[in-house]
């Protein structure tokens, strides 16, 4: 059997969510799985880096799959990208060691979410990002991104949903940034870097420092809802449409 790794990037709005759902659920799993057990002519499982949610998107998803044909990478590529609808497409496939687990092995994982802070959103960003019109404090925010920083219990950030029973996650870096060349808006930019995420960990964080970029919210509230762990002290969760998984790190 050889062992293979994959770079996948989707659009994520026609989608529920990236692992495969009950019968009639479109996912992009399910996709994938159909198209790879297609070439290779038998029922081809995938192990993936990240589980995105309904609604968001991904530039540098990672898969890996085994399979008994030695391929030819680039007729493979070519073949699987035919094959998948045009709301996926396959960036590169590589040999990797027997070993190699897309989701098992990564190290880190890395999600941006896209914001319009102006008075309109271009028709080019409205499935890709959401608009707020208030002007928002920049550099605060800025600053309270820095806040979230380290190795901490996050269950006032996640989904009351979030299965699971560890909640101490490690953020490496989180930074916003600002580009004014997306169509003429003004796109603010949070890009976040950790080992892992928990369930709608991104959106309620984003969703937290929208209010303090509003001034509706302090940033010492955030010392607050990591120290009595209450998902009621954190901000609202925004809308998935504006989530990209940006980047999956290896050793």
């Amino acid at each position: 059997m050889t062992n293979y790794k994959a770079v996948i990037e989707y659009d994520g709005t026609g989608f529920s969510g990236f692992q495969i759902q009950p019968e009639g659920l479109r996912t992009i799993q399910g996709e994938i799985v159909k198209a790879l057990s297609h070439i290779l002519n038998k029922e081809t499982g995938i192990s993936y880096a990240g589980r995105t949610d309904s609604g968001v998107h991904a530039t540098n998803q990672v898969i890996s799959f085994k399979c008994d044909d030695n391929l030819d990478l680039y007729k493979f590529k070519w073949s699987l990208n035919c094959l998948l609808p045009e709301d996926i497409s396959v960036r590169s496939v590589e040999r990797v060691s027997d070993t190699f687990n897309s989701r098992r092995d990564a190290i880190w994982r890395e999600y941006s979410y896209f914001l319009v802070n102006d008075n309109y959103q271009s028709v080019f960003l409205k499935r890709y990002s959401i608009l707020v019109c208030k002007k928002l404090d920049f550099d605060l925010m800025a600053k309270s991104c820095k806040v979230f920083i380290g190795k901490k219990d996050f269950t006032s950030f996640c989904s009351p949903n979030d299965d699971k029973e560890n909640k101490i996650r490690e953020v490496f870096d989180f930074d916003i940034f600002k580009n004014n060349s997306f169509y003429g808006n003004e796109v603010i930019i949070f890009k976040i870097k950790a080992n892992s995420f928990l369930y709608n960990m991104v959106r309620i964080i984003v969703g937290t420092l929208i209010e303090i970029g509003k001034g509706i919210r302090n940033i010492s509230t955030i010392e607050d809802a990591f120290k009595h762990n209450d998902r009621n002290l954190a901000g609202k969760i925004v809308e998935p449409k504006g989530l990209f998984l940006t980047g999956v790190g290896y050793k």
